[in-house]
Order: structure tokens, then C-alpha cells, then sequence
């Protein structure tokens, strides 16, 4: 074997080794991601039936469904945190977004679902900081619930024309748990069609899609305005 040969061989076997450990990575992220906003698929899953249609006189209902895009991930980690802790990580930071979909869309139960098979009518993101702590000096342990989190729902896609979709509703609240127990997120607030929103929002899995992450409603009750 020459030389030439040889080391073509050593860059080919170092690149074939950073490509095992990007994804690798992809998954350990993908993994994190799930556990920081939902506590396990499973759990969330058993979650899926959305409430009775029926709704009080001064309330409007809205249902969105979301792939969450789990390549779209990133963290920062604070001092001291670990990938391979999720109970002690507060002070970290993460964003991540999904594409918006009308109710119906997605299939319920399939956990290889194709975000590009249907045309999404938005976009959302969810960015958050870790809350949750165990095991600090002077500090009671704190394990669960994982993270508070801001979400934006944005009605419209992105385009060169248009960069900032009029129709949007922004949400807070806090979540992340291994239990059954599933949050309630406040509204707290809208531009366009949903211009001064204010209620609640409840999420429930149910399936995931080819990115590693999970799909699900977004059920919205909003306060009607005179």
C-alpha cells in the first residue's frame, strides 16, 4: 500500500468516524429535547384525546397541530449541566421550532411521519430556560417540572414578501415532567386575527415524525372580545 493510499484511507476513516459522532450528537439532542418539553413520548401520548367540542358562550376554541422539528434543537448548557442529567440542568438554555398545520393534518399513531408530506401554514417556536436543580449545596433538590417556556404560533410562512406573518399568539408557562400530569400554558397575547388574545392552551401527543420528535394539538381557549 503507498503512502498516498494510505493516508487517503486514515481521512476517509477519520471522516466516516466525526460523521458516527454528529449523529450520534443529533441523537442524544433529539433525546434531551423530548425530555426537556414533554418528560417521555409515551407518557405524553396517553394524553391524546382533545375535550368535548362543546365550549362556554365567552370562550373560542382553536386547534393547531405541530411537527416539531427535531434537527432544529440547540442548547446551551449551563455550568455544571449534563445531556445525561435532565434532573440538574438549571440555567440552561434551548430553542427549537415545528411547522404549524391545520387539525386534521397529521395522522394520529405514526410515529415516521414525513413533515414535508403536507403543506404547513405557519411556523412555531418554543424557546426555554431549565428550572430544575438536585443535589446543589444550599439549594433544596428540585427535580421536576424541567423547564418555563415562551412559545410564538405564527399563522403564515415566512417568504421574502412577507417576513412578518400578521397572525400570531404567544404563549408562556412551564412544563417537563416523567409523570402522567400535563401543563396548561397561559396566552398571553396576539397580533391580527388574534390581536389582544388572552386564555389557555393544552398540548397532547400523539405520534412523532422522521426528525425524532413528536407531533401534537394545540388547543387553545380563548377569551372572545365584545
Amino acid at each position: 500500500m503507498t503512502a498516498k493510499t494510505l493516508a487517503r484511507r486514515q481521512r476517509l476513516a477519520q471522516t466516516d468516524a466525526a460523521s458516527n459522532d454528529s449523529s450520534m450528537a443529533s441523537v442524544d439532542r433529539r433525546q434531551l429535547l423530548v425530555r426537556t418539553l414533554w418528560g417521555s413520548v409515551g407518557a405524553a401520548v396517553g394524553m391524546m384525546a382533545l375535550p368535548s367540542e362543546a365550549e362556554a358562550s365567552d370562550r373560542q376554541r382553536v386547534v393547531f397541530e405541530v411537527a416539531c422539528l427535531g434537527n432544529t434543537f440547540s442548547v446551551i448548557l449551563a455550568p455544571g449541566a449534563s445531556p445525561t442529567d435532565p434532573f440538574n440542568q438549571r440555567g440552561s438554555t434551548f430553542i427549537v421550532e415545528g411547522n404549524l398545520y391545520r387539525r386534521g393534518t397529521i395522522p394520529v399513531g405514526v410515529f415516521d411521519w414525513d413533515p414535508s408530506s403536507a403543506t404547513p401554514i405557519g411556523h412555531w417556536f418554543c424557546r426555554g430556560w431549565s428550572i430544575n436543580r438536585t443535589g446543589r449545596a444550599g439549594e433544596e433538590d428540585r427535580p421536576e417540572p424541567f423547564v418555563i417556556v415562551h412559545q410564538d404560533y405564527i399563522v403564515g410562512r415566512f417568504a421574502p414578501d412577507s417576513l412578518f406573518p400578521a397572525d400570531q399568539i404567544a404563549t408562556s408557562g412551564i412544563t417537563g415532567t416523567l409523570t402522567a400530569q400535563r401543563p396548561t400554558y397561559s396566552v398571553v397575547g396576539g397580533i391580527g386575527r388574534y390581536f389582544a388574545a388572552h386564555g389557555s392552551v393544552t398540548q397532547n401527543v400523539f405520534g412523532a415524525n422522521i426528525t425524532g420528535a413528536p407531533n401534537f394539538t394545540c388547543d387553545f381557549r380563548l377569551v372572545k372580545h365584545d
